[in-house]
C-alpha cells in the first residue's frame, strides 16, 4: 500500500499544489519576463532555487520542456514559476541532472483548461502557436547565449513533445544544429516515422535510436499497461488534419507509423524489464515492450511490481494510456541511455 500511494502522488501532487498555492495565498517563485521578452528559467544551471536541481559541470546540456500542467484559467499560461511547474520538473527533468546541465524555460502553454475545454480544434491550435513562440525564442537565447558549444539532449513529455517536434522540423533537422543533437527524448506525443523505417514522418534527417552508442538519435513511446482502446489517444496516426499542432500540419497518411523505442531494448520489440524511478523512489519489476503490426504502435508494460501494471492509474481516462507515468517507469534507463549517447557524442567529436 505504501507503494501504490506514492505511485498516485507522483502525478496527484502536481495539482494538489497548485490549489494549496491558490488557496493559502503562496507567492509565485520569479517574476513574469520583462517587456523585451527575455526568457525565463525554470531551471538554469547554478540558478538559486533551481526546480531541475541547479548542477552544472557537464560535458553537455539537457532542454527540457514540461507537459501540460498549468491549472490557471486562461487558455495560455503565464510566464511565472507556479508549484505546478516546480513539481513536475522536480519530478521529470532533476534526475537528469546526473547526466547534464538541465535547462527549461517558462513558456505560455496551452492550459489544462484549455486542453479540455478546446481540444483540437483552431482555439487550441491558436493558444499552441502562442506556446511555442516561446519555446522557439527560448532555444534561439539558449543556443546564442548559454550553449557555449557543448551538445543537448532534447527532453520532452506531452505538450512538450509537441512543442519539440515542432522546434525540430523548424529548426533542427537538416541544419548545422542537428549536429549539436546529442538525443532527443519525446515521450507521450505520437511521433511518426515511415512505416518499417527510423526515418521520415516528423524528421527526414534525425532517426529513431536503434542502439546506446548512437547519437543523433530519437527515443519516443507512450506507456499503456493494459491493452489499448480502439479509441487510444497514442500509438496510431492522427488522421489527417486532426493532429493538434502549434503551427504546419504534422504529417498524415497510411504510409507512418507512429514511434516506439523501449529505452531498455533499442532496435527491439523484444520484452525487456524496465527500470523506472517514482516519486524519488527506484522502482524495479515491470517489463516492456514495443507493439508492432495493425494495431496501436505503444510501450505495452507488464509485471506486478510495486502494483500490477494492468492497476496502474489511466488518467483521465483509459484512451490516454499510463501517459502520466510516461516518463518515470523507464527513467533510470533513459538517464543511462543519456550517458552512453553522451560518451559516444564526446568520442566522436
Amino acid at each position: 500500500m505504501a507503494r501504490l500511494r506514492v505511485i498516485r502522488s507522483s502525478f496527484g501532487i502536481v495539482a494538489v499544489l497548485a490549489v494549496l498555492a491558490t488557496v493559502l495565498g503562496v507567492g509565485a517563485a520569479a517574476a513574469a519576463p520583462s517587456a523585451s521578452g527575455s526568457t525565463v528559467w525554470l531551471c538554469r544551471p547554478g540558478q538559486p532555487g533551481d526546480a531541475c536541481g541547479g548542477r552544472s559541470g557537464a560535458p553537455i546540456d539537457c532542454f527540457y520542456v514540461y507537459p501540460t500542467v498549468s491549472l490557471q484559467l486562461g487558455q495560455n499560461a503565464n510566464r511565472v514559476i507556479g508549484p505546478e511547474e516546480r513539481v513536475i520538473a522536480a519530478e521529470q527533468a532533476a534526475p537528469f541532472g546526473a547526466r547534464c546541465n538541465v535547462w527549461a524555460p517558462m513558456y505560455r502553454q496551452s492550459t489544462l483548461r484549455g486542453l479540455f475545454s478546446a481540444g483540437s480544434g483552431p482555439q487550441r491550435n491558436a493558444a499552441l502557436a502562442v506556446a511555442f513562440s516561446d519555446i522557439r525564442a527560448a532555444w534561439t537565447d539558449y543556443l546564442a547565449h548559454h550553449n557555449a558549444g557543448r551538445g543537448v539532449v532534447l527532453i520532452g513529455h506531452s505538450q512538450g513533445t509537441l512543442m519539440l517536434r515542432a522546434l525540430m522540423r523548424e529548426s533542427i533537422d537538416g541544419t548545422a544544429t542537428r549536429d549539436r543533437i546529442v538525443s532527443a527524448i519525446l515521450l507521450g506525443g505520437n511521433v511518426l516515422v515511415r512505416s518499417g523505417a527510423t526515418t521520415g514522418g516528423d524528421f527526414s534527417t534525425i532517426p529513431l535510436c536503434t542502439e546506446r552508442s548512437q547519437f543523433g538519435c530519437v527515443v519516443a513511446y507512450s506507456t499503456f499497461g493494459n491493452t489499448p482502446p480502439a479509441d487510444t489517444r497514442y500509438g496510431r496516426v492522427p488522421a489527417t488534419g486532426s493532429a493538434p499542432t502549434p503551427g504546419a500540419p504534422f504529417p498524415a497518411g497510411p504510409d507512418l507509423s507512429v514511434a516506439c523505442t523501449n529505452p531498455a531494448a533499442l532496435g527491439s520489440t523484444a520484452t525487456a524489464p524496465i527500470r523506472g524511478l517514482i516519486a524519488g523512489r527506484e522502482v524495479d519489476g515491470y517489463r516492456a515492450r514495443c507493439t508492432t503490426g495493425a494495431g496501436p504502435h505503444v510501450l505495452q508494460v507488464s509485471g506486478a511490481a510495486p502494483i500490477p501494471a494492468s492497476a496502474l492509474p489511466r488518467l483521465p481516462n483509459p484512451t490516454w494510456g499510463t501517459h502520466l507515468l510516461d516518463v518515470n517507469l523507464a527513467q533510470r534507463d533513459l538517464i543511462d541511455l543519456v550517458g552512453a549517447q553522451t560518451a559516444a557524442y564526446l568520442a566522436a567529436r
